[in-house]
């Protein structure tokens, strides 16, 4: 058989297995390449450095199983450098009772046990909360009210240490850092606690939030922004740790390249035919 007709006759369970090999492997194992971080991505990460050893982030995380790909690793990223400049975690959300507190424990606490960080003295999960706008107004003064008093376990706030210096989010709280796919969002903490405390605003959302937060960004409002998988991953590069955003990235590249090879090799096989048709 000429080598064109083996060209154009790769069996396709060959073509299926390359790509699923591809982009598994990556997952399996990041391989951290190489990413140019846009100038969002560094806004972010930069506020975070500068805070001072003890600063108190507060972080809403509102998501849902489908972008938790997306923004969970950014959560997991911010707590690696939280820990490093020994920071203290907030952590809550008001989107998905269901999985929203597991989604902050699972991305929160492997990073806390690898770094020697304990909950409750260096983190805390708050869990799910109701009523988004009319907790965000209390915790403003009351954080404890806000919280029902309790973190997500149900166990009192008073028997975790690091609360006893956290009452507020007026006086208490550093940085604001919001992960959403919508509402509440930005502008719900914008409009209800980062102006009227005076709090610099933070965080990431799914990409296709990209162009609807881009005035917040000019204005100053937002401090930067993480885009998408894509923002994960260039935080990830940042704080000098591959984890799943770039692990997605790298699927995502590796995938890419495969499917473009296997065009060129498409096309070769097809004028390497029609150029031997012509000498016929």
């Amino acid at each position: 058989m000429p080598l064109y007709e083996r060209l154009l006759k790769i069996d396709q369970r060959i073509v299926y297995i390359l790509v699923i090999l591809a982009m598994l492997i990556p997952m399996i194992k990041p391989m951290g390449l190489p990413i140019g971080v846009s100038e969002n991505t560094r806004k972010v990460y930069n506020l975070i450095e500068s805070l001072p050893a003890g600063s108190v982030i507060l972080v809403s995380h509102d998501t849902g199983p489908g972008n938790a790909p997306e923004l969970n690793p950014m959560l997991t990223a911010l707590a690696r450098q939280a820990f490093r400049k020994n920071l203290k975690i907030v952590a809550m959300c008001f989107f998905d009772n269901a999985n929203g507190p597991q989604f902050i424990q699972d991305s929160i606490e492997p990073v806390a046990t690898e770094m020697g960080k304990e909950y409750g003295k260096d983190w805390i999960n708050l869990g799910f909360k109701l009523q988004a706008v009319q907790t965000m107004k209390m915790m403003i003064t009351d954080l404890w009210g806000g919280a029902m008093n309790v973190d997500w376990s149900g166990k009192p706030l008073s028997e975790f240490p690091m609360m006893a210096n956290i009452k507020s989010i007026k006086n208490d709280v550093a940085v604001i850092f919001e992960t959403t796919v919508g509402t509440p969002g930005y502008g719900e903490w914008m409009t209800y606690v980062s102006e009227p405390a005076g709090k610099p605003l933070t965080g990431g959302a799914s990409l296709t939030m990209y162009s609807g937060v881009q005035q917040y960004i000019r204005s100053g409002q937002l401090k930067g922004f993480l885009g998408g998988m894509r923002g994960a991953a260039e935080y990830e590069q940042l704080v000098k740790k591959p984890g799943k955003g770039s692990a997605g990235m790298d699927s995502q590249s590796i995938g890419h390249l495969i499917v473009i090879g296997l065009i060129i090799i498409g096309n070769i096989g097809y004028f390497m035919q029609k150029k031997a048709a012509l000498q016929k």
